[in-house]
């Protein structure tokens, strides 16, 4: 089986794929290129690469070697939407995601010690979060439709402001 790709100046494998981004932008808008679109570009792409291998590893039953939950389709799809709503707050750095052994995905926000936020995915359209800010804690499950609750905005923001 081979496959054939068309080469492609704004895409080739010698450049970057935030220059070939920026290439395109600029011919769309000569005047000024869209840096800020590219930069969040590029950490969604990160992330969505990170989720890819994550997927690969932990789709099997036991994949952690204690009896763990595959991650499932369903699980990923909505941790790749999950990744897409966070787009628009693009002030906050990326989290880390981790597999969890129920076959969930969470997202961790770790600023340091008593200051962690979490939010897990499991293909179910809800996120269940919990977060420690010092003393204070939280925790609850919310529907995730189209798009992010405020309630994981708020709490992104108690955690970096």
């Amino acid at each position: 089986m081979s496959t054939t790709i068309a080469y492609n100046e704004y895409l080739n494998t010698s450049n970057s794929l935030s220059s070939g981004i920026e290439k395109f932008g600029n011919l769309l808008n000569p005047v000024e290129s869209n840096r800020s679109y590219s930069a969040t570009f590029d950490k969604n792409n990160e992330i969505q690469q990170e989720l890819d291998e994550l997927f690969k590893e932990c789709s099997e039953k036991d994949w952690d070697g204690y009896e763990a939950n595959p991650i499932t389709k369903d699980a990923y799809f909505e941790a790749t939407r999950f990744i897409q709503s966070l787009s628009s707050i693009p002030s906050f750095p990326l989290p880390e995601i981790v597999p969890e052994p129920t076959g969930e995905i969470g997202f961790e926000w770790y600023k340091g010690k008593q200051q962690v936020f979490i939010v897990s995915v499991s293909g179910k359209n809800e996120l269940v979060y919990a977060g420690l800010f010092g003393p204070n804690k939280v925790h609850g499950t919310e529907y995730f439709g189209d798009s992010l609750p405020s309630i994981v905005i708020t709490n992104l923001k108690r955690l970096y402001t």
